[in-house]
């Protein structure tokens, strides 16, 4: 799938070293970014709304700011592409780390406000959701789809050496871990309906993996900067 989208999409994919070249990979990679988030994030909220599942809307408000952090890789591929001038005579090409940055921040963005909700659940002892199967369905497609998006922008981002790519990748193998952990919380819940509320407590623990993972991946890019 990977190698049919190159090969479809850019045009002389092998010449990596040709700013136009990677400004395509960049623009493919945001363009299959927003495609699979938007559709994931829709399926997200509206099973977490029906359900009233806070840990899945937030899985899917991720989805969301990860379909931003595309938008913006695009763009940092896009000024990294532009050729060198007065103000920047060694060209734009730092713009791929600034974008990798603003990616890291995104991320501590969404997982500092997805704690907070899930303290304000605990605290204020809000009902635990009622699932279906529907929810384990949309669940588990959503771990496959971000399994196949952190093989390819980490697969395209070895290729051309993109920082911003790599740090996509990590974040699509991270939802897939914390989506995984609201799977296994919402099994749970369906088998042996505990009494307390197990969905702010996973959403909660998946906050600070998401914040955690954002500080590492804005550290290792501050160095690159």
């Amino acid at each position: 799938m990977t190698e049919l989208l190159v090969r479809l999409f850019i045009k002389n994919p092998d010449d990596t070293n040709d700013v136009k070249v990677r400004g395509r990979y960049g623009l493919l990679c945001g363009l299959v970014g927003i495609a699979c988030n938007v559709i994931l994030c829709s399926l997200k909220i509206a099973v977490g709304i029906i359900t009233s599942s806070i840990s899945v809307i937030a899985d899917g408000l991720n989805n969301l700011s990860d379909m931003g952090s595309s938008v913006i890789t695009m763009i940092g591929f896009k000024l990294a592409g532009k050729p060198a001038d007065s103000d920047h005579p060694f060209g734009h090409g730092r713009m791929e780390y600034m974008s990798a940055f603003v990616v890291s921040v995104i991320i501590l963005i969404v997982g500092g406000e997805l704690f907070i909700s899930s303290v304000k659940d605990l605290i204020n002892g809000t009902a635990a959701p009622v699932y279906d199967k529907t929810a384990i369905i949309v669940l588990t497609v959503s771990i496959l789809v971000k399994l196949w998006m952190f093989i390819f922008n980490r697969k395209l981002g070895k290729k051309i050496n993109a920082e911003a790519l790599m740090a996509t990748a990590q974040d699509s193998i991270n939802d897939c871990i914390t989506t995984a952990v609201i799977l296994a919380a919402v099994i749970i819940s369906m088998l042996f309906k505990p009494s307390f509320n197990l969905d702010a407590v996973m959403a909660a623990a998946v906050a600070l993996f998401i914040i955690y993972s954002g500080l590492s991946a804005a550290r290792d890019t501050l160095k690159q900067i």
